[in-house]
């Protein structure tokens, strides 16, 4: 039996556990997964509460994704890029850090729209936006990052992408995909109208990703063709699965867990 949990604090209402869930159901396992609030002076003792859960491994939340690096012993490729972490597998003692989000909005991202190189613009200089930046960097995309303020970029610890501020934002500009990492539209706000976006950008051939997942279609989405957008679930979705897969080698149950989103969000969750 595998013992995972969400670290985190403020986060009594998580839904990974849900997710997680409906994926050990559905390979049959009786692994389980649990929320543990942790405040942030008490991350480092990590190793010591990880020990007395026993824990295989864990997802790491606001507010410690980025200061849970110095209370482990090694760190991927990916996440030292972005410089944060939300999977830590513990294997022979030893702690070890990932991003998922990394490669489970990659994943989605091809799933949905192909592989095919594009140009990219990515609203927003927050957490998610790091993490989305550099699945698109890493495969060679043109990158566009869109602030309000030039101190957002100092978020980034690589510099491989245009930054420019959100009043910058040419009418003519041209790009393949348009992506809201802002928390701007939960509340049924319009990202373009809110932060004075053109609204030209969006074309006939443009594709839009927001990724947030409640409300199923933001006002964002409404400006993109239909099957040319994808909201913020398959990633949640994707960065859950890859998780799965670091802490057990196995391939989780992808149609289990979107079934499960399906009946706890309404609508469709993966895609459009």
């Amino acid at each position: 039996m595998g013992k995972y949990a969400v670290i985190g604090h403020s986060i009594e209402h998580s839904f990974s556990p849900t997710i997680h869930q409906a994926n050990f159901d559905a390979k049959g396992t009786d692994d389980v997964y649990k929320i543990l609030d942790i405040k942030p002076e008490n991350l480092q003792f990590i190793h010591d509460i990880a020990r007395r859960n026993a824990l295989d491994g864990f997802n790491v939340t606001i507010p410690h994704k980025e200061k849970i690096i110095e209370f482990l012993d090694e760190v991927d490729e990916g996440a030292q890029k972005i410089g944060a972490v939300n999977t830590v597998s513990i294997i022979n003692g030893r702690f070890v850090g990932h991003n998922t989000d990394i490669t489970g909005y990659m994943h989605a991202f091809i799933t949905h729209f192909g592989k095919q190189q594009r140009n990219v613009l990515i609203i927003g200089a927050g957490g998610a936006a790091k993490a989305v930046h550099r699945a698109h960097a890493d495969r060679d995309d043109h990158v566009t990052v869109a602030a309000r303020r030039k101190e957002s970029f100092e978020r980034f610890k690589e510099t491989d992408f245009e930054a420019i501020l959100i009043e910058d934002i040419k009418e003519t500009a041209a790009y393949d995909v348009i992506i809201n990492a802002t928390p701007i539209g939960m509340k049924g706000e319009d990202v373009f109208e809110t932060m004075d976006i053109p609204r030209t950008l969006v074309t006939e051939n443009v594709l839009g990703v927001d990724l947030i997942y409640q409300p199923e279609k933001t006002e964002f989405l409404g400006y993109f063709n239909e099957h040319s957008y994808m909201n913020g679930l398959f990633m949640l979705v994707s960065q859950a699965m890859d998780a799965y897969k670091i802490w057990t080698g196995e391939t989780g149950s992808y149609e289990a867990v979107n079934k499960k989103c399906k009946e706890y969000f309404g609508g469709k969750s993966w895609t459009n």
